[in-house]
């Protein structure tokens, strides 16, 4: 605070902020490569890594739901557009964003860790993962805190990396 003044200080913060949005959209534009675990907060995106086996089972898995609830509205004409009562069979509710089903949690934790492991040994990054308490899979955690730079550059180096070490998980 004392190095920076009020106004600088407030400049990096709204930095941090600035880029983990651009982070945040350059994930939702991936092509499912890697998806948002959680709703992002300021500091902090909660993200999964899907190597490319696990892309076209996620695509899968949605495509049925979206089917299974175009059944359902069509079965129950008077629900409000949008607007599901039901559970899928592992009793979540159809239309949660971040939902993934067990058999694939199991597996993207699986690459979580392998993943992890593989940037680590290589001296690439070190990026923590951890379970969220509204997910079965670990996700990574990106976190910008203190003085450190973190660009655009940065989030493609970051993203590039990742697919490179773990497109055969």
């Amino acid at each position: 605070y004392k190095f920076y003044g009020k106004q600088g200080l407030g400049a990096r913060v709204d930095e941090k902020v600035q880029i983990l949005k651009i982070f945040v959209e350059r994930i939702r534009s991936s092509q499912n490569a890697f998806l948002l675990a959680c709703d992002p907060w300021p500091f902090n995106v909660n993200f999964y890594y899907l190597p490319p086996r696990l892309r076209h089972r996620m695509l899968v898995w949605k495509k049925t739901q979206q089917e299974q609830q175009q059944q359902q509205q069509q079965q129950s004409p008077k629900m409000e557009q949008g607007t599901t009562t039901t559970t899928n069979t592992d009793n979540t509710m159809v239309d949660d964003p971040y939902h993934i089903p067990d058999e694939i949690s199991l597996e993207l934790s699986q690459v979580s860790v392998a993943l992890k492991l593989r940037l680590h040994e290589a001296g690439e990054m070190i990026l923590p993962y951890q379970p969220l308490t509204t997910q079965k899979a670990d996700c990574f955690r990106l976190v910008l805190a203190g003085k450190k730079d973190f660009n655009e550059s940065d989030i493609d180096r970051m993203m590039d990396l990742m697919d490179q070490y773990g497109r055969d998980l």
